[in-house]
């Protein structure tokens, strides 16, 4: 037997949309606030004299994981304390069902079994 969808309503259509559009303007300006603050370091270390290699987006977008991680888990992301390991555990199940559903198998991530 297969699985169906209801069609949506226009309601829950128009819901989703407004949904959606905020999320994407959400996530534009976390994708912006991550490259404003990798800029902002390499140009701090240039104003300073520092002649080390800037700091990564990637380090940025490391610091926003983490912390959303640990506030979606119910601790502190300041002291990393005071989360509820089982809420954990569900958002590292979900991050393994991306692994799992949409990257295994294409060829373009090859991660071990944990």
């Amino acid at each position: 037997m297969t699985k169906t969808c209801s069609v949506p309503t226009p309601e829950q259509r128009q819901y989703l949309a407004i949904r959606e559009a905020a999320e994407r303007t959400m996530l534009e300006k976390v994708f912006k606030a991550i490259e404003d603050a990798a800029a902002e370091v390499a140009d701090k270390f240039r104003e300073a004299g520092l002649e080390f290699e800037p700091t990564s987006s990637d380090y940025f977008t490391f610091t926003v994981q983490q912390v959303t991680f640990v506030r979606l888990s119910g601790g502190n992301p300041d002291t990393l304390e005071g989360g509820d390991p089982e809420i954990g555990e569900r958002v590292v199940r979900n991050c393994r069902h991306i692994i799992d559903h949409y990257w295994k198998g294409s060829g373009d991530l090859n991660i071990p079994d944990s």
